[in-house]
């Protein structure tokens, strides 16, 4: 019982007394009247309703449900799922899944760790994973640099963008804590760009595939058969009719020179005593480095840093492959790689603007265009401009890793690789 009840209960008792003086003084003259009894009984009933009232909070639930016989009872069966005929969904029947509050659904926390020699690698069922940390303004600042190059850009010219995403959010079971969302990232991106730019979607494919071996477990790179789910994705944007796209089995698989590889997770996660090979267990979950060789035959140019041009014989490496199983293309690292298809009849010329994510996806596209230009914007640091021009470039693809299309100063990169000429 709360103080203020109490007294409340002192004040109303007071009262009440000092009227029982005056029903006193009456009895004194009536003794075996019925008065007397009936003024008891309605002192009694009243005592008790003004118990009842003061104490109806705090005596029990069970007085408290006397006060409120208007609420629903507690049932034990767990509750039905909300459907289109219950009142909680009734927007004309129609339930907008964009307009959810995700926020409030629970997700799925990954099992793993992080390893302790470097601790943003974070390990879970022998693979190795990174946080990812694009926020809303440095997706929509890439948005802007696309839009921005849409208007260089000639009108004939099909203008595609597309983004990479990183493993974690394809094929961990689970998110890592501290880790955005790349799917609503890329959302942000899409939803952020004008008419003029035509938005490849990656990511779902990528999803639908997962259980493929689509990026090594010891590197953060996508493998060939990652590469080739992007084709995928990719191609019918740019206009390849889907009966042409090839089949994994209309291709040659050929693999690297070293076997079993590790790469750039194992090296970082090196302790020459305790884990002298990386981490234990990247190191019990080797990679091995494949690709896949084109039928077409085609002439390949590379420009490299210098400005001169050298002839490549073959668009894949035999090398002895470190900790980079992107070295096995040569388009890696090169400012500048021209492909010329001797096969191909039609005058459809491809363009296109990467950094290192889309390295695994550039031989697929060959057999499909009579030409295909290879930029690398960190490297080449001038504009492509007139190079569109001069070349007779019929579509452009950019398609960076959504690190560096959240990276404000690879954006800036790309918006300048636009401004200017470039001499050929």
């Amino acid at each position: 019982m709360s103080n203020y009840s109490h007294r409340g209960y002192e004040h109303r008792t007071g009262t009440y007394g000092r009227r029982r003086k005056k029903a006193s003084g009456f009895r004194s003259k009536n003794k075996t009247g019925k008065a007397a009894q009936i003024t008891a009984l309605v002192t009694v009933v009243i005592f008790a309703f003004v118990l009842l009232y003061l104490f109806a909070d705090n005596i029990s639930p069970f007085v408290h449900s006397i006060k409120s016989v208007e609420r629903p009872p507690v049932v034990s069966e767990p509750t039905k799922p909300t459907t289109a005929d219950t009142p909680e969904s009734s927007n004309n029947n129609i339930i907008d899944k964009d307009n959810v509050n995700t926020q409030d659904i629970p997700l799925k926390k990954a099992e793993g760790y992080f390893d302790y020699v470097n601790k943003k690698i974070f390990i879970s069922n022998g693979s190795g994973y990174t946080i990812f940390k694009g926020i809303d303004v440095t997706a929509k600042n890439y948005a802007a640099v696309l839009n921005s190059i849409s208007s260089s850009v000639p009108s004939k010219v099909k203008l595609c963008a597309a983004v990479i995403p990183t493993k974690t959010d394809v094929s961990l079971d689970g998110v890592i804590e501290g880790s955005h969302s790349q799917s609503e990232n890329i959302n942000i991106i899409k939803n952020s760009l004008s008419d003029n730019v035509n938005f490849i979607n990656i990511i779902d494919m990528l999803i639908d595939y997962n259980d493929e071996y689509l990026y090594y477990r010891t590197d953060g790179a996508l493998t060939a058969m990652g590469g080739y789910y992007v084709y995928n994705a990719v191609a019918p944007e740019l206009g390849v009719d889907v009966k042409s796209i090839y089949t994994l089995s209309e291709l040659s698989k050929k693999k690297g020179s070293i076997s079993p590889f590790y790469g750039e997770y194992s090296a970082s996660t090196t302790d020459k005593i305790n884990q002298p090979n990386g981490n234990i267990e990247l190191y019990k979950n080797s990679d091995t480095v494949e690709y896949y060789k084109l039928p077409v035959h085609y002439n390949c140019y590379k420009r490299s840093l210098d400005g001169s041009y050298s002839l490549e014989y073959d668009l894949f490496k035999e090398i002895n492959i470190s900790d980079d199983p992107l070295e096995i293309f040569p388009s890696y690292k090169t400012p500048l790689l021209y492909i010329e298809n001797t096969q191909k009849n039609n005058d459809n010329k491809l363009l296109v603007v990467k950094d290192h994510a889309a390295e695994p996806l550039i031989g697929y596209l060959v057999p499909h265009f009579k030409e295909v230009h290879c930029v690398d914007v960190s490297l080449l640091g001038e504009s492509v401009t007139s190079y569109i021009n001069k070349n007779e470039i019929t579509h452009i693809l950019i398609i960076n890793g959504i690190e560096d299309a959240n990276n404000s100063l690879y954006c800036q990169r790309l918006r300048d690789l636009f401004d200017n000429s470039i001499s050929n």
